[in-house]
């Protein structure tokens, strides 16, 4: 209770046991007015005396006693009060939140630290949680500094971070640590000598080496050919780190042409860590390659990512194959520019270039001689919990080779970034949307109705895609023609959020979204459409005051010419070919649905205010509404804020309808709970450089204050 402890004086007042009210030195004592005189000479006595409350047995905890309040501040004396009962001063009355356990305090402050960006996306010279949260007073202080958890990650990227790292070491105990060791280039550091560079390399690691069996993380990023030098020197001859979970080593030189990356030719790849990580799950590998043959660690991996590698330098397919067949749990695989060598080696006895490994399996009718090795596409690697693939500047050949190899009927999140030498990636589409069917192909792994190579008929015998459980499409940049990008929306059915720049694709690639396609209402993809947009289409009939079954809903403030057409007797969907085809309202037998029918998530850009209308109206009118829109602000235009108008509107009226229902039902209304809006449109801009952000008197003022010792203040 808040009176534990304390005696209520005749007066009124409270003072601590066992002292005299005159003399407590923290009371202020003012000297009574005369009619407060009065007014106190008029009270009656009390009858009895109030009951003494023990005071509280004091915490025999050591953190409770570390972490006590400090004792109150000296108060500056104040002019005469007319009441005559004493004011008590307390630490806890200036700031209530005081009054907060420190168990609750360092949870919060856990919580924080966890839900910080990771130090490569942050702004520099942006303080982080822990530095924040221990420069607020000194109670905080204390409280942060003896909380291990939130000193766990040390990055190093100036001179100033050396001293700050000593001492997140000396705060986080014997906590696993994630160590992030940023180097500039030679162009950056004539510009800022406060950057690490070639002379602080070494000493950043001299700094860490001592705790590597606690790594638990290691970032490292040089961009320059010395400092790669001197790491191959330190990961060469630091030995295991038996805790080490994530590896992720970048050389960022700007090589400015893809021709100057393959030409380059530096000293042979070094065995890291002793060709021992046993706790090794996620590898990231960027402008880096390894001895692969002698790199054991390369197997129970979760998270894949290989960038920028030369076909010199890549990993031959039997040593890809290995690793991909002993890492069952991969869920994640990224490349750009990387992936399996494609030239054959010329030492191996067997074939091994892409001629071999990409080749389809032979017909059923062909004849194979004894012994002769078949390509790998007969037996394709199964990667069942494969969740998120990533690929970027690969050419259309290559990818069709290789995922002739693979079979990963799981994946959910597919980003797509080809553009890479003016490629065309129309046959990769093409190949995505209906990939061909091999009958010869073994067929291995779970019974899921679709073949080893994942090309087999889907409902209604149309052709199942490469990966039918799709539900994130996110495309950065893709040259390929319009109908192969309209055969890779039309088969991804069970999308329901889509990323697109549609200034990185072809003329007409927006159009395809006003087109609809055949429903299949016997497939799970549209029975989960159904009961996924059954109450959306009751919402639109309710706010736009249609009669039940009318979900043709219709925006007044986002609607254009073209919107009219939908009302005529025989309304089409105009292709960017020139073709049409009929909306649900037509004569046609078979129900026709929006292309992507189950998307309710939308981020674009490189388009216009008009286009973004026209699309809402046209998904409102199929009962399809989009609920999250997140448009780029260079689409920001009267069209565009028009729109985004007419959404906020319709989705006050839906909980205005909604809460109306509610009441009506006599259920007590909820006013904490927070209900998705209907339609919702929100901006976002495209990161700037960092750079342009950076405060070094900053940065460096909070890296001198993190030195100090445990008792400074903030």
């Amino acid at each position: 209770m808040g009176f534990d402890g304390l005696e209520m004086g005749a007066g009124g007042g409270v003072r601590k046991p066992g002292r005299a009210r005159e003399s407590s030195s923290e009371c202020l004592q003012f000297q009574p007015t005369s009619q407060s005189q009065s007014q106190s000479a008029a009270l009656p006595p009390l009858s009895r005396p109030l009951p003494r409350i023990p005071p509280p047995i004091p915490s025999q905890d050591p953190l409770f006693l570390s972490f006590r309040s400090p004792p109150p501040l000296p108060q500056p004396p104040r002019a005469p009060s007319p009441i005559s009962m004493p004011i008590p001063v307390s630490y806890a009355c200036m700031s209530p939140i005081h009054s907060l356990p420190v168990e609750l305090l360092t949870r919060i402050f856990q919580l924080g630290v966890d839900s910080d960006p990771l130090p490569d996306d942050q702004y520099p010279g942006e303080p982080t949680f822990e530095v924040l949260v221990s420069h607020v007073c000194r109670h905080w202080r204390q409280i942060a500094i003896h909380t291990p958890h939130l000193w766990t990650t040390i990055h190093f990227r100036t001179r100033a971070h050396m001293v700050r790292g000593e001492t997140y070491l000396s705060r986080n105990g014997h906590l696993p640590i994630d160590i992030y060791v940023d180097t500039c280039s030679e162009d950056d550091y004539k510009e800022r000598k406060d950057l690490l560079f070639r002379e602080q390399f070494l000493p950043v690691f001299d700094v860490v080496l001592p705790h590597i069996n606690r790594w638990r993380e290691l970032h490292l990023k040089v961009a320059d050919l010395e400092c790669k030098s001197f790491a191959r020197r330190v990961l060469s001859t630091c030995g295991t780190a038996p805790a080490l979970q994530t590896l992720q080593l970048w050389h960022v030189q700007n090589w400015r042409t893809s021709e100057r990356l393959y030409n380059h030719i530096g000293p042979p790849p070094v065995v890291v860590f002793g060709g021992s990580l046993p706790s090794l799950k996620h590898i990231i590998l960027q402008g880096v390659n390894l001895p692969w043959s002698r790199s054991p660690f390369l197997r129970d991996l979760t998270s894949i990512e290989f960038a920028l590698h030369s076909d010199n330098v890549r990993m031959p397919f039997d040593l890809w194959r290995e690793m991909l067949d002993s890492s069952p749990n991969l869920t994640r695989l990224s490349l750009l520019f990387a992936g399996p060598r494609a030239a054959p080696s010329g030492t191996s006895p067997l074939p091994d270039g892409i001629e071999w490994w990409g080749a389809e399996p032979p017909p059923p009718d062909a004849v194979v001689p004894p012994g002769a090795p078949l390509p790998p596409s007969v037996d394709p690697i199964q990667l069942p919990q494969l969740r998120e693939l990533q690929l970027n500047n690969l050419e259309s050949d290559y990818l069709i080779a290789l995922f002739r190899t693979l079979h990963a009927p799981g994946v959910r999140a597919l980003h797509l970034g080809l553009d890479f030498d003016d490629q065309d990636a129309t046959p990769f589409m093409e190949y995505l949307a209906a990939p061909p069917r091999h009958p010869a192909a073994k067929l291995r792994g779970p019974s899921d109705g679709s073949s080893s190579n994942g090309s087999s008929n889907g409902a209604g015998g149309a052709p199942c895609p490469k990966f039918p459980a799709l539900e994130r499409l996110s495309v950065s940049a893709l040259k390929c023609s319009v109908p192969s990008w309209r055969a890779l929306l039309a088969a991804s059915r069970k999308v329901t959020r889509l990323e697109v720049d549609f200034a990185q694709l072809s003329e007409g690639a927006f159009d395809v979204l006003l087109e609809c396609i055949p429903s299949l209402p016997d497939s799970d993809s549209e029975k989960g459409d159904v009961a996924l947009r059954e109450n959306g289409a009751s919402d639109d009939a309710k706010v736009n005051g249609k009669g039940k079954g009318k979900a043709r809903a219709t925006d007044a403030d986002a609607g254009s010419d073209s919107d009219d057409s939908r009302d005529s007797p025989n309304p089409t969907s105009t292709h960017a070919n020139g073709t049409s085809s009929p909306s649900p309202s037509s004569s046609s037998s078979t129900p026709m649905v929006p292309i992507l029918p189950l998307l309710s998530s939308i981020r674009v850009s490189g388009v216009s205010g008009a286009q973004l209308a026209h699309l809402a109206a046209f998904r409102r009118a199929h009962g399809r509404a989009l609920r999250r829109w997140e448009v780029d602000e260079c689409a920001r235009d009267e069209d565009a804020e028009a729109l985004e108008r007419a959404m906020a509107a319709r989705s006050a009226a839906w909980r205005a309808a909604r809460e109306a229902e509610e009441r009506a039902a006599g259920r007590a209304c909820q006013p904490w709970r927070w209900d998705e809006p209907l339609e919702r449109l929100v901006w976002f801009r495209e990161e700037e450089e960092c750079g342009s952000e950076y405060d070094e008197e900053d940065e460096e003022e909070y890296a001198e204050e993190d030195g100090e010792g445990e008792d400074g203040e903030g």
